[in-house]
């Protein structure tokens, strides 16, 4: 399974560099690989990380074509979203017996386990490349991460076509979002 993301660039904030690296720790042990739409970060260079530049920010349909290529189950996240280690077997399982699955985010500040949900943001979308390709064809130009819209939109979009191949795994709690100092793309 991959993740595909775009960061903002660490000499932007020193905050969002450390939300950042966080999540991307947490990453690790989910994800076979991890894809960004960015030029190299050396704090987020691994051997499972790829580099891919391009615009900044990148526009979602070109993190929705990425996930279309491959032959495995691919993720858009978000770049600052930490996932719990149980993440990896919820999104496997999810995915034996669904096309795709969504997730609301849990806000948190400083200890994850006094998070909530305080918004409708979404930020971790998977599915199969099949639904990827019907995906990003169709995905307005305009959507980048860390602007309004497009996380409703995608969420609708994966339950609408998959009907019964849709879930949301929000329930499950493994989504966390960092509080921010102030709004800015991640």
């Amino acid at each position: 399974m991959i993740a595909v993301s775009s960061f903002r660039p660490f000499r932007d904030s020193p905050e969002a560099a450390r939300n950042q690296a966080r999540a991307f720790a947490s990453w690790l042990p989910v994800f076979d690989h991890v894809f960004y739409l960015n030029a190299p970060e050396p704090a987020l260079a691994s051997p499972q990380t790829t580099f891919v530049p391009g615009p900044n920010p990148p526009p979602i349909h070109l993190l929705a074509q990425l996930c279309a290529i491959g032959r495995e189950p691919a993720c858009i996240i978000n770049a600052d979203i930490v996932l719990q280690p149980k993440a990896r077997r919820v999104l496997r399982g999810t995915l034996a017996k669904f096309d795709a699955a969504s997730s609301f985010r849990l806000e948190y500040t400083g200890d994850m386990r006094n998070a909530k949900r305080v918004d409708n943001g979404l930020d971790l979308f998977v599915a199969w490349p099949a639904v990827w390709r019907k995906c990003w064809p169709v995905m307005p130009r305009d959507f980048r991460i860390g602007k309004p819209v497009w996380d409703c939109w995608l969420h609708a979009w994966l339950r609408d076509e998959c009907r019964l191949g849709y879930t949301d795994l929000s329930g499950h709690k493994f989504v966390f979002h960092p509080r921010h100092s102030r709004k800015a793309p991640a």
